[in-house]
């Protein structure tokens, strides 16, 4: 806060000196265009210009030294009284002193947040009875319905870290906001909120809530994929949602199925099968992607992964080609041989270390196409790859 009002008060300054400096310029082309025949004139104008000038540079100087040296000693004051409120918050947690009474300061409610946000288990649950004793969760709502934007964004930081599950109407109401900045924000807080449901039952009813007003608010594929990813143990709710949700948009769909693959979810694996012949091929290269990083391929599935390894887009081939390495081991190495004369540098590649990631088989595989692939570029791509291996191939030599 101390800050933000300083940076203003700066960029004020400037303006004053900056116009302050701009009268004698001014003054001195009227007199050099108007006044050519009084040199006097002329040299009390110059002299005019000189003084303002080096003045105006004078009070900046003195300016910047002054604010940085309060700016650091305020810092320092509140770091100091933080520190106190978060051991004073872990006494009370701990139950060795009382709490205060209301109300509490600001570096309070900092300290208070900043414990709930990294606490978790029975402290974190007494830190939210703090919280919602002295009133933080409410004001910070009222705060989000304002009409100032910054300050509705930092309200909206501040219930992400409170992560209080009554906040969710605010929060889901700000998610349709028109504002695209309250969007992001409420979205990212509604997730953190949710991931601190205890109840399984409540979090899935509250993910199926979040997932609707994210698909109304129409939300890019970057901000869905962090929003499901900040859910943390309630990423598998939200994901469940938005594949069993008819007409989810590609974006939300590809957000859910790089969320399975990035976390791991393996109890995904028929979801991601069913996706591997989605019409959008963006989502198609989303679910190869969570296939290859998995490591699940279900058998029903292996004709969806044979068919996406012809498919006419290059970077879903690439995606094919990683997980082909899950095909039947014979047919994995034929395969990813044919790949290796892909007109695609990045399929080639992909296949090259789908290849290399086989073992033995596959970098014999390699061995043998460096020599004798039909394709030059696939012999110069199967080299490359075994250079870049030395110590796979000498392992897989030696063993």
């Amino acid at each position: 806060m101390w800050r933000r009002f300083g940076d203003l008060g700066f960029a004020a300054l400037v303006a004053v000196v900056v116009t302050a400096e701009a009268i004698p310029l001014v003054w001195l082309i009227w007199v050099v265009l108007g006044s050519l025949g009084h040199p006097q004139h002329l040299a009390w104008v110059l002299a005019g210009g000189v003084a303002t000038a080096a003045l105006g540079l004078a009070v900046i100087t003195a300016y910047l030294l002054a604010y940085q040296s309060v700016s650091d000693h305020r810092a320092a004051l509140v770091t100091e009284a933080r520190a106190r409120w978060v051991a004073r918050w872990l006494a009370v947690v701990s139950g060795s002193e009382s709490a205060p009474p209301a109300p509490i300061g600001r570096d309070a409610v900092e300290a208070l947040l900043e414990l709930r946000e990294a606490l978790r288990g029975s402290e974190a649950d007494r830190l939210l009875e703090l919280l919602r004793r002295y009133g933080v969760g409410s004001a910070l709502q009222d705060r989000a319905h304002g009409r100032r934007v910054t300050r509705r964004l930092h309200a909206l930081e501040d219930l992400a870290r409170a992560r209080a599950p009554e906040a969710l109407p605010t929060l889901l109401g700000a998610i349709i906001d028109p504002d695209r900045r309250i969007q992001v924000a409420a979205a990212r807080a509604a997730a953190r909120t949710i991931a601190a449901v205890p109840e399984p039952s409540r979090r899935d009813e509250l993910a199926g809530t979040l997932v609707a007003a994210l698909e109304a608010a129409r939300l890019p594929y970057g901000v869905l994929e962090e929003v499901l990813l900040l859910a943390d143990e309630a990423a598998p709710a939200l994901v469940a949602a938005v594949l069993a949700r008819e007409g989810a948009s590609p974006a939300f769909r590809r957000a859910a199925l790089d969320t399975v693959a990035r976390l791991g979810l393996l109890s995904f694996a028929s979801e991601v099968a069913r996706h591997l012949r989605d019409p959008d091929a963006e989502v198609r290269a989303a679910a190869l992607r969570a296939v290859a990083r998995t490591a699940v391929l279900p058998p029903g599935a292996r004709d969806a992964v044979r068919e996406a390894l012809g498919d006419p887009e290059a970077f879903v081939r690439i995606h094919a080609a990683a997980a082909a390495r899950l095909l039947p081991r014979k047919e994995a190495l034929e395969r990813l041989w044919d790949r290796l004369g892909d007109p695609s540098w990045w399929v080639r590649r992909a296949a090259a270390e789908s290849l290399a990631e086989l073992g033995r088989a596959g970098l014999g595989t390699l061995g043998r196409a460096a020599g004798s692939h039909p394709d030059r570029y696939a012999r110069d791509m199967a080299a490359q790859t075994l250079r870049d291996r030395v110590e796979d191939v000498v392992e897989a030599v030696a063993g």
